[in-house]
């Protein structure tokens, strides 16, 4: 991967209009924070029928013509952003692998991915496979929406659990990305019916706005009606009131219902 930015922000493609919404968001990402794209392809690979039974069409033909296809995407691109560094990455393995190899090796940054039902990034999203990359990989993960055409980021909150201790490093991580991004952040909590107990913030120098509503969903969509957000950011911690808040129901439920994109955190 030859790119020279401190910063590299990888994107989902496969040429549908949901990548193609995700890919302009994460060009106006890289462009505030003067971060590299890496534009990830994984092969699907077709199955031909014939009479003597099912066989795949051979790789090396494949890769070449989709190369070809990315690297004439990447052109396409690069005359509209030229102030943009990105490079291309394919691969027939598992997406999962080789975005956790990736970040685990301080490769990508962060993760963008876009978010329409019928698309095959949605149903990665959507499955179990998804969910886990969205909550475990050792980086963010920023879900858009298709139908989420502003592309900026101004104002982003950040889902903060009165309940568990906030983990600094976390809480650091976020903060430098909102602050690469240029963006104001609020720390919310949204104090549910079936919260039992609320312990007092840990972090002494955490200011927090809290709010009611029935449920987590609710309590969003009326804060960012007032407030006019541009970024949900989840965060969750093993074994917290959060990981079982976000967990992958919860995850998904945010993320196919939301408006804005979700970003997601892990510890």
């Amino acid at each position: 991967m030859a790119t020279n930015s401190k910063q590299s922000i990888l994107v989902g493609i496969d040429f549908t209009k949901s990548s193609e919404n995700a890919l302009n968001y994460a060009i106006m990402l890289a462009e505030k924070s003067k971060s590299a794209l890496l534009l990830f392809h994984v092969f699907d690979t077709p199955i031909v029928h014939t009479n003597s039974g099912a066989y795949f069409v051979e790789y090396a033909s494949l890769k070449h013509n989709n190369l070809a296809k990315l690297e004439s995407y990447k052109k396409e691109i690069q005359a509209k952003h030229p102030k943009v560094k990105m490079d291309v990455r394919t691969t027939f393995a598992s997406f999962k692998e080789e975005v956790k190899d990736l970040a685990k090796h301080g490769k990508i940054n962060y993760v963008v991915l876009g978010l329409e039902t019928k698309s095959k990034i949605s149903k990665f999203i959507y499955g179990t496979t998804g969910v886990d990359i969205a909550g475990k990989v050792d980086c963010p993960v920023i879900i858009v929406p298709e139908k989420y055409k502003e592309h900026k980021l101004e104002h982003a909150i950040l889902a903060i659990d009165n309940k568990n201790k906030q983990h600094a490093f976390i809480l650091k991580k976020h903060q430098a990305f909102m602050k690469a991004h240029k963006c104001a952040s609020m720390n919310l909590h949204v104090r549910t019916e079936d919260e039992l107990i609320i312990e007092k913030i840990k972090n002494k120098d955490l200011l927090v706005e809290t709010i009611e509503a029935k449920d987590f969903k609710t309590g969003l969509a009326k804060y960012m009606k007032a407030n006019g957000t541009d970024l949900i950011t989840l965060i969750s911690h093993s074994h917290s009131f959060l990981y079982n808040m976000f967990g992958e129901t919860n995850t998904k439920l945010i993320a196919f219902q939301s408006k804005v994109p979700v970003m997601s955190i892990h510890d």
